[in-house]
């Protein structure tokens, strides 16, 4: 994991939207929407998140960044605990000093603090390293 990454608080939520990569996961779905201002910066990224099946477990989102020599960077969870049918969102920046080659969202669907459903999407890349 990149110990350089930082990452902005500033984060809004508001209902969800179809983003740039989509993952499933049992009880759960997200999307993630990034803009890239470098190879070192992602000035604008967009996680939503929701819950889609009446289980009573809440759903989590997350963005994931990946450096030029492939080291995974996973940030903050994004939490939903509004139940079923609710859509959230965040947007948030993120700064990488190793570089951000791509980057990618983790969905799951949580009892407590233990995952029981997660998928990862495709990875979005950063056109700076095109």
């Amino acid at each position: 994991m990149g110990t350089a990454a930082v990452a902005a608080l500033a984060f809004a939520a508001s209902p969800a939207f179809a983003g740039d990569v989509y993952a499933k996961a049992d009880g759960s779905q997200g999307w993630g929407e990034f803009s890239y201002k470098s190879r070192t910066e992602a000035y604008s990224v967009v996680l939503a998140v929701q819950d889609i099946k009446a289980d009573g477990h809440h759903v989590r989102v997350r963005a994931q960044s990946e450096d030029p020599l492939r080291n995974i960077t996973s940030y903050p969870w994004r939490y939903d605990y509004q139940g079923y049918g609710s859509k959230l969102n965040w947007t948030t920046s993120l700064t990488d000093s190793n570089g951000i080659w791509a980057m990618r969202i983790q969905v799951c669907t949580y009892e407590g603090d233990t995952p029981i459903s997660c998928d990862t999407s495709p990875w979005d890349g950063n056109q700076y390293y095109g």
